[in-house]
């Protein structure tokens, strides 16, 4: 079996698995082939993809592989495909914005940030995906910790964490 073999492979696995695949998974579905040989392929394609400019492309979401359309090409299919999922409002962005920059967190410490109890909007960025949980903290009442998802990465169609932009965290306040 040679790489183009392989890569057909590839291309067929994350066209049907749909979601993204991690290389781990990848290499247990392709038992035949070395997990080194199936990511020097994964990188062709990608590379491959992009300079074609072809219509689907193989986007990575922190360690995971995904075929997905170009973002330049959402506009062709607005009217194919209608959301109705629900735009973030803004207490939810408020509190996923949290999570994300100060990843693990409690809880608790959302609720300190922002002033609220936050427990609902928890419970809604759960049932999206775009949160999980993570364990628990070695403390009293041993509080929950949440950490963000993979679906987080795709919603916002960022790479990794690092791709976030970068913000103040010390709360500084504003001179005049």
């Amino acid at each position: 079996m040679d790489k183009e073999y392989l890569k057909g492979l590839i291309e067929e696995i994350l066209y049907i698995w749909a979601e993204p695949i991690d290389l781990e998974d990848l290499s247990a579905i392709i038992f035949d082939f070395a997990k080194k040989d199936i990511k020097v392929a994964l990188e062709e394609l990608i590379e491959e993809r992009n300079s074609k400019k072809s219509g689907l492309i193989i986007r990575q979401f922190d360690k995971s592989f995904q075929f997905t359309s170009r973002s330049c090409h959402d506009k062709y299919f607005e009217k194919v495909i209608k959301k109705s999922e629900k735009k973030l409002s803004t207490s939810t962005l408020e509190t996923l914005s949290i999570i994300a920059y100060k990843q693990p967190i409690t809880r608790a410490e959302i609720d300190k940030i922002r002033g609220v109890n936050s427990q609902s909007t928890i419970d809604s960025l759960i049932a999206r995906g775009l949160i999980a949980e993570n364990g628990r903290l070695d403390k009293i009442g041993k509080p929950i910790i949440y950490i963000t998802t993979t679906e987080f990465l795709k919603y916002f169609n960022i790479k990794s964490l690092e791709e976030l932009p970068e913000i103040d965290l010390e709360g500084d306040s504003y001179e005049d």
